[in-house]
C-alpha cells in the first residue's frame, strides 16, 4: 500500500472537509455555507454537452449492468439524509445492511453508506465534497470510484440517478448521468461500483471490487474551484483504508483529454476513464498490494470466429508508487497466440493477437499475469476462456429485389436454418461477438459476400475458488 509521505501535499483539504464536522440544522443553512465556496461561478453552455460523448479506448467487455426493477433508485428529494436532513448535493444514505462481509484490508464491514459524491464510506458518512488525495484521515474508510463533488439537483430527464442493489454476495451501485455543483447537468458522468465477498463471479479472477465507467465528461464542481466542470481540486480514483497511511490509488483528473502518466504523475484527462474496468482485491492486510487488473480485455469470457484475427489489450496498474509491474500472456492451446508488445512501468501494457483457425474451434483458456517488484512480490492474473466459433460456409449469390416489393427472406437465399434464440438469463460482462453477412445495397441486385455467422453465447463458467483467508 501507499506511504501517507508520498502524497503529503494530498492530505491538504478545502472547507469540504470541514464541512463534515460541522452541524448544519437544514439544507438552506448548508447551501449557503456551500455557496461561500465558489471561487469562480461557471457558466455552462446547456443543450448537446450533456449527451454522452466517446473519448477513451472502446472496451472489448461491457462491465456494465443496467439497475433493472431488483435495484432501489434513491429518493433525490427525501433519502439523501444520514446527516439528519435530507442534502440532494453532498448527503449520504445509509447505512446500507451487507449480508455478506467485506473484508477491506485487514478489518470485515457488514455495513456501508453510500455517499452522493461518488464513493461509499465504511463507519460512518462522508459529505465532503473536494476530493483529498489518499491517505485521506484515520475517520475516512473508503472505496472510491469517483471522488468528486455530484450534485443531483439539476433538471432533466432520466438524469442524476444512484441506483442500488444488494443480493447474498455482492452489492452493486451504479451512478448513472450525474452532474456537478451547482446543479449543472451540461456534463454527465456515468459510474458503477460493485463490491464481493470475494467469491461471486460477478467480480472474476479473485478480486473482491470492480469499478466500472462509461461516459466520463466533468471532474471538478463549482465549490471546488472548478470552472465549467474542470480545474480546480482533481477528482479521486482509488480506496483508503482509514490509518492515514495505507491506501490505494488509480489516478486524480482535472481536466478534459485522454492524457494519463500513472496514478501518481500529474492530474490526468477525464475521458482517460471511458470504457474503462479495474478489478482489485481488498482481502488481505500484507503491505504491498497486488497491480490492479484494467484495459479493454477484462472479461472472462469472449467469443470470436475463426479465420478473423483477434486482439487483446490489458493493463496492470501499480496502486503504489516507485514500483515496476511486468506483464506476460499465454495460451497453451490457441493457434498463432503472439505477444505484440509488453511494456512494463508503474503502468504495464501489454497487447497480445491471434488468429483462430478451424482447428482452433472450441473452448481455450488464455491468461494474462501481472507482476510487481513490492516486497513480498504481487501478482495478479486475468483468466479468459475463449470460445471460437466456425466459419459460415455460405456462398455468394444474388437476388433481385424492387423497393416495391414484398419483404425478402435472406436466410432462403444464405441457405439454412436461423439458429434458435438462446434460452435463460445472459450473464452480464461477456461481449455479443456478432459474426454478421454484410449486405450492399445498389439499384439491381443485392449481392451477399459472406463472412462471420451468427453464433450464441458460451454457457456460463463456474464460480471461482474463494482465495485462501
Amino acid at each position: 500500500m501507499g506511504r501517507s509521505s508520498l502524497l503529503l501535499g494530498a492530505l491538504l483539504l478545502t472547507g469540504a472537509a470541514t464541512a463534515q464536522h460541522m452541524v448544519f440544522p437544514d439544507m438552506a443553512a448548508y447551501e449557503a455555507w456551500k455557496a461561500q465556496q465558489v471561487l469562480h461561478p461557471s457558466h455552462p453552455t446547456p443543450g448537446p454537452d450533456a449527451e454522452a460523448r466517446g473519448g477513451g479506448n472502446t472496451a472489448t467487455c461491457d462491465c456494465w449492468i443496467e439497475p433493472d426493477a431488483t435495484y432501489h433508485t434513491i429518493n433525490n428529494a427525501a433519502q439523501w439524509n444520514a446527516a439528519g436532513y435530507n442534502n440532494g448535493d453532498d448527503g449520504s444514505y445509509g447505512p446500507v445492511a451487507l449480508p455478506f462481509s467485506f473484508f477491506l484490508y485487514g478489518q470485515y464491514w457488514t455495513s456501508l453508506y453510500i455517499n452522493i459524491n461518488g464513493n461509499v464510506t465504511f463507519g460512518n458518512y462522508l459529505g465532503s465534497f473536494s476530493a483529498g488525495g489518499f491517505p485521506a484521515g484515520v475517520d475516512t474508510v473508503m472505496v472510491a470510484p469517483f471522488w468528486a463533488d455530484v450534485d443531483l439537483r439539476g433538471a432533466g430527464a432520466g438524469l442524476n440517478k444512484v441506483s442500488y442493489k444488494v443480493t447474498p454476495s455482492a452489492i452493486y451501485i451504479n451512478w448513472n448521468r450525474v452532474g456537478y455543483y451547482g446543479s449543472h447537468t451540461d456534463k454527465l458522468n456515468t459510474f458503477q461500483l460493485i463490491i464481493t465477498d470475494g467469491v461471486d463471479p460477478i467480480v472474476p479472477n479473485g478480486a473482491n471490487v470492480s469499478f466500472c465507467y462509461k461516459d466520463m465528461q466533468w471532474t471538478t464542481g463549482d465549490a471546488s474551484n472548478g470552472v465549467n466542470g474542470f480545474g480546480g481540486y482533481p477528482a479521486n480514483v482509488g480506496a483508503n483504508k482509514g490509518d492515514a497511511v495505507n491506501y490505494i490509488q488509480f489516478g486524480r483528473f482535472d481536466h478534459a483529454g485522454t492524457d494519463y502518466d500513472g496514478p501518481f504523475g500529474a492530474a490526468d484527462g477525464i475521458s482517460w476513464l471511458d470504457d474503462k474496468y479495474f478489478t482489485f482485491k481488498t482481502a488481505q492486510s500484507t503491505g504491498n498490494v497486488p497491480p490492479v487488473i484494467s484495459g479493454q480485455s477484462v472479461c472472462d469470457s469472449l467469443t470470436v470466429c475463426s479465420g478473423v484475427p483477434v486482439d487483446l489489450f490489458v493493463d496492470f496498474i501499480a496502486p503504489e508508487p516507485d514500483q515496476v509491474t511486468t506483464a506476460l500472456s499465454y495460451a497453451n492451446t490457441l493457434s498463432n497466440y503472439t505477444t505484440i508488445s509488453s511494456t512494463p512501468g508503474l503502468t504495464a501494457s501489454i497487447h497480445t493477437q491471434f488468429l483462430p483457425t478451424a482447428a482452433d474451434v472450441g473452448y481455450h483458456d488464455v491468461f494474462f499475469e501481472g507482476a510487481d517488484n513490492g516486497t513480498p512480490v504481487m501478482t495478479s492474473v486475468l483468466k479468459i476462456v475463449v470460445h471460437v466459433l466456425p466459419s459460415p460456409d455460405v456462398q455468394p449469390g444474388a437476388l433481385t429485389v424492387c423497393d416495391s416489393d414484398a419483404p425478402v427472406d435472406l436466410i432462403t437465399v444464405l441457405g439454412g436454418a436461423p439458429r434458435p434464440a438462446a434460452l435463460g438469463p445472459i450473464r452480464q460482462g461477456i461481449p455479443t461477438a456478432r459474426c454478421s453477412i454484410p449486405v450492399r445495397i445498389r439499384t439491381g441486385p443485392i449481392r451477399m459476400r459472406p463472412t462471420w455467422a451468427e453464433h450464441a453465447r458460451p454457457p456460463a463458467r463456474p464460480p471461482s475458488p474463494p482465495w485462501p483467508m
